[in-house]
Parts: C-alpha cells; structure tokens; sequence
C-alpha cells in the first residue's frame, strides 16, 4: 500500500523532534481513478500511445474507440546489419533453470 505524509502530524504543535529518516507517513487507499489506457499501433515494433481517464464513462468511450487497458509490448525490429546475410535467429531463452521447449511438443 503506497504511503503519503502525514501533513497533520507535521503540524501538531505536539511534534517536537523530527526524524528526517522516517517522517509521519499515513498510508494511501486504493482508488479506481485516474487509470491509464493504452492505445496499440499496427507496427507491432512501435510503442503505444497512453491516455489518462478520469471516471468509468471516460473509461467506457474510450474502450469503444480502440483503447486498451493492457499496456503494448513493442517486439524487437529486426537487425538491420544481417538482412544481407544467411543466419538462424536465437531461440528465446526461457529463464534461469527452465528447460528448453521440445521439438515434439
């Protein structure tokens, strides 16, 4: 849960010594909005566009314009450098001790 300062505490006459290393914070309530939308482009290499929504109609309209609530993951462009040339791209590591995909799977 995100935290603010505590702007009351910091006003109280009762506060004499300030800790600069942990000030008087109150922690922050979830809210719904503002959410952010996502607008994704035909380029799949391209980054996507970003909208701010401020209310569930907002939300709504831009839905039915195109806007997504999953951010876009632009895909990597290919390599120049090797168009000319014959070569077989890497397979896609899997992570640290996941073994590699079957060939019959």
């Amino acid at each position: 849960m995100p935290f603010a300062l505590d702007q009351e505490a910091l006003d109280s006459p009762n506060m004499t010594v300030l800790d600069i290393n942990k000030p008087p914070s109150k922690s922050i309530a979830h809210q719904e909005y503002p959410k952010m939308v996502y607008l994704h482009p035909k380029d799949k290499t391209q980054e996507h566009r970003t909208r701010i929504v401020a209310d569930s109609e907002e939300l709504e309209l831009a839905t039915s314009k195109g806007w997504r609530i999953k951010p876009h993951v632009p895909e990597a462009k290919p390599d120049v450098e090797l168009e000319g040339f014959e070569y077989e791209p890497s397979e896609v590591k899997r992570g640290v001790g996941r073994p590699p995909k079957s060939e019959a799977a």
